[in-house]
């Protein structure tokens, strides 16, 4: 966003998680609904079935048998939660989507990247947001506090105190995704993607039969190399 619009406009805000209440509680949901299975379904792999990720090859098998499933249960999750209703005060019986699809009705198209009628925009610096965001009664919630320190150590450590404090962090949070290029023979392949689909779970996606799943088709690759 500072990038796009600019810095010290208000393009993006800085600041404690209590100045968007509602992202974090987003974040929990994801966590709980999504991606904490995901994480504990790879850590599994990790500690009991061979799983090495300093190995390029077994990183690239986990986009193999993966990568498809995980974005499938996100559309699905996501789905999900952008149509059920939301228990808000403010925003009581509706959804997710009402409230994108009146947002734009009432503000116009918003994004990252402008619009023509909104380059010219002089914004706002960001101490004009001081409090911007403050959900006041969700300010202790223990289920949300425990989850943005959990998942926020390094950030919760050097977090001011101050609620106004814009605490704009010293550098951006960062992760490297490393390449998956197929390091496998197109013979390879083809007999690796021809094995799995013919087992009788690939279809499954339950935590049994995934961790089958991926043991086998490990044990295929060992041959391989």
């Amino acid at each position: 966003m500072n990038q796009v619009r600019g810095m010290r406009r208000g393009s993006y805000i800085f600041g404690r998680s209590v100045h968007n209440i509602r992202i974090e509680r987003l974040w929990v949901d994801v966590t709980q609904g999504f991606g904490k299975k995901w994480k504990d379904f790879f850590h599994l792999l990790e500690v009991y079935h061979g799983l090495n990720v300093d190995n390029p090859l077994h990183l690239w098998l986990l986009h193999f048998l993966f990568l498809a499933r995980i974005n499938h249960d996100a559309e699905v999750w996501s789905d999900s939660w952008n149509h059920h209703v939301l228990s808000s005060r403010t925003h009581a019986h509706q959804t997710p989507l009402d409230m994108y699809r009146y947002g734009i009705m009432e503000n116009g198209v918003r994004g990252v990247f402008p619009t023509d009628d909104q380059v010219s925009e002089d914004g706002s610096s960001d101490n004009d947001y001081a409090d911007f965001g403050i959900d006041w009664d969700d300010l202790e919630n223990p289920r949300i506090l425990s989850h943005h320190q959990l998942n926020h150590q390094r950030s919760v450590e050097h977090e001011s105190t101050n609620l106004f404090d814009a605490n704009t962090p010293e550098e951006m949070n960062h992760i490297e995704v490393p390449e998956t290029d197929c390091p496998l023979s197109p013979e390879g392949l083809q007999r690796l993607t021809n094995h799995v689909e013919h087992l009788p779970y690939f279809g499954n996606n339950d935590e049994a039969s995934l961790v089958q799943l991926w043991s086998s088709a490990a044990n295929l690759i060992r041959t391989f190399v």
